[in-house]
């Protein structure tokens, strides 16, 4: 197949997209606002001045693109045009004429972006209208999408690559009496970093006797205050602050950790990928009862679940859990089978694969047509 994502080339699930299907000798051609290497795949920039964190005002400037978006689909003839994001790139290929393009919301673009005015909402109706079919990670996303749309969606989630995240990245000891808990999220307020800290400090206070270390891996713009945060709460001496790590090192960190904890408090959380990878790990995961996040996983059987923004409910969790090895045994164990069963990668992105094969031979390449 001849497929064109429409999608930011620089984003790592894309990236993840278009080099799975480049790894079954699929012809993948990406057009980017921005360009950026992808290997194995053909990246069109469309040039824009325009970045994501400009007001939406300048945001208008994406639109101007949508002439260019249409003569490069003419000029690639894909037999599938997949758009990601339906706030943007899903506008301009609405504007554009293009036509049996399949469309994926992502997060932001169905939980934030229509919330901001009627002309927002509006928008992102008029882009689910013109696709012709619809992809959500989740069905959580999907759920929240069907308040702007009647169309039935395709849920076509993060897989994690299970030879990649798996426990055999464990380093440490056997006789490493530390007690290692942490993330891997960006800094920003709705991965709730600043509830997981003030859960530490809950803990090191109510048992002195837990060795406990505290590692958190990501940049954003919350970094400092967090940081701070920490000296405040007096845990920066057990606080490691890892930064930005490739996917690679992530897997260590999860397979490493006693306890992996994903407090997120926005339910634009779409869908869980980090603790899907610390199950996959055979890492214990505490999540907050997000709704993206529990489909991630299993509640009491591969996970357990606090309530958002709770740091007394965390740090009850950790603590019962450091008290129950046996319990850690059976999350970790469970975890790792949940994922195998549900979000394995290549399962994930056959299923896709399987529907666009078939959307191929229905409808006799007319994907990316004008009207």
């Amino acid at each position: 197949m001849r497929i064109c994502f429409v999608t930011h080339a620089s984003n790592y699930h894309s990236k993840k997209w278009a080099g799975w299907f480049v790894s079954r000798g699929h012809e993948v051609h990406v057009i980017s606002f921005a360009y950026e290497d992808i290997p194995g795949a053909t990246v069109h920039s469309l040039a824009s001045k325009v970045k994501t964190n400009d007001s939406d005002l300048k945001k208008l400037g994406y639109l101007a693109q949508a002439g260019r978006l249409r003569k490069l689909i003419r000029e690639i003839k894909p037999d599938i045009v997949n758009v990601h994001y339906a706030s943007s790139y899903g506008t301009l290929a609405a504007l554009s004429g293009i036509r049996g393009y399949i469309l994926s919301v992502w997060g932001l673009d169905v939980y934030e972006f229509p919330r901001k005015s009627i002309i927002h909402r509006e928008a992102l109706k008029f882009s689910l209208a013109r696709a012709r079919y619809l992809f959500s990670t989740s069905r959580a996303m999907a759920r929240e999408s069907s308040r702007y749309t009647r169309k039935k969606f395709m849920i076509t989630p993060f897989g994690v690559d299970m030879g990649l995240f798996n426990p055999d990245k464990r380093t440490r000891q056997a006789d490493d009496a530390d007690f290692v808990i942490g993330t891997v999220k960006s800094l920003t307020p709705k991965y709730g970093i600043d509830v997981l800290l003030k859960a530490a400090a809950i803990v090191a206070e109510k048992r002195p006797d837990i060795r406990l270390k505290v590692r958190i891996a990501g940049k954003g713009p919350r970094e400092e205050e967090y940081k701070e945060l920490g000296r405040t709460l007096g845990i920066d001496d057990i606080t490691t602050w890892l930064g930005f790590i490739p996917q690679e090192d992530a897997a260590r960190e999860w397979a490493n950790m006693d306890i992996a904890l994903v407090p997120s408090v926005d339910e634009s959380e779409s869908f869980g990928v980090s603790a899907v990878e610390a199950q996959a790990c055979g890492t214990p995961v505490v999540i907050s009862d997000i709704p993206g996040l529990m489909e991630a996983t299993k509640p009491g059987y591969s996970s357990l679940v606090v309530k958002r923004n709770s740091g007394e409910e965390l740090a009850g969790a950790i603590i019962d859990l450091y008290d129950s090895p046996q319990e850690r045994a059976r999350l970790a164990e469970n975890g790792r089978a949940f994922v195998k069963k549900h979000y394995d990668l290549d399962d994930c992105f056959e299923k896709i694969e399987k529907f666009f094969l078939k959307k191929c031979g229905q409808e006799e390449r007319t994907a990316g047509q004008d009207q």
